[in-house]
């Protein structure tokens, strides 16, 4: 018996996974941050994109232990929805900050790469357990966001990107810091908000699976707290 490390492939077929394509995620992921308009905030963004350990990290994670995106690639996948979803809507909200929005779905949740470990399961980290994605998301991007200051990025800009980090679950009883208090968190908060739980309900419900479930309702679903009903009417 001899330790080794776990390739991308062996985790992928050890554990859940999601059903796309890593690395064409990750293109396209880095081609929506390639549209910021703001030099400070490409550089901001180039800080985490250029970081190989981090991405990396970033690619593999779950965003959750049991509810929504929880399997490997799934806070990619997650963080990914959100930049499409607000790429579409935006022009619809042109009083919005673009860069502001985009670069807050981005980093909404990037803290998970320190708050979780994928390779024996999925598991919270000791810093997970102690400081937690928010708080460990706000404090790297202080010491990100100090070097893009150098290619223009305002203090204030920071600042609004830190309360985003820090108000994205909402109120303040489902985990977040502070309760949004600016349009773009507003908007970052609730559409993380539809990404989860519209995922946690497909999970639940398993319309596609191969072996259909007894009965039209599930179990209780404790996160959305109801019972979902299955069937699609429109479907035979």
């Amino acid at each position: 018996i001899k330790p080794v490390d776990v390739t991308e492939n062996e985790l992928r077929q050890l554990l859940p996974t999601s059903r796309f394509d890593l690395d064409e995620m990750m293109t396209n992921l880095r081609a929506i941050l390639g549209t910021l308009e703001h030099p400070g905030m490409k550089a901001l963004a180039a800080s985490y994109l250029d970081d190989e350990a981090l991405m990396q990290a970033f690619r593999r994670a779950p965003a959750a232990t049991t509810l929504h995106h929880a399997w490997i690639g799934g806070l990619l996948e997650h963080t990914l929805q959100l930049l499409t979803l607000a790429d579409g809507m935006l022009p619809r909200y042109p009083g919005l900050n673009r860069d502001l929005v985009l670069m807050g779905l981005f980093l909404h949740d990037l803290g998970k790469v320190w708050e979780l470990s994928w390779e024996r399961g999925f598991e919270y980290t000791t810093d997970g357990n102690l400081i937690g994605h928010i708080v460990r998301g706000t404090i790297v991007l202080e010491i990100k966001g100090m070097a893009a200051r150098k290619h223009g990025l305002p203090r204030e800009a920071l600042r609004v990107l830190q309360h985003i980090v820090a108000s994205h679950h909402g109120p303040v009883e489902f985990g977040s810091a502070k309760v949004p208090s600016t349009p773009e968190a507003i908007f970052v908060a609730h559409l993380d908000n539809l990404d989860a739980r519209t995922e946690m309900a497909l999970r639940a419900v398993d319309r596609d699976s191969e072996t259909p479930a007894t009965g039209d309702f599930t179990e209780r679903v404790w996160a959305l707290d109801t019972r979902l009903y299955r069937p699609d009417p429109l479907k035979g």
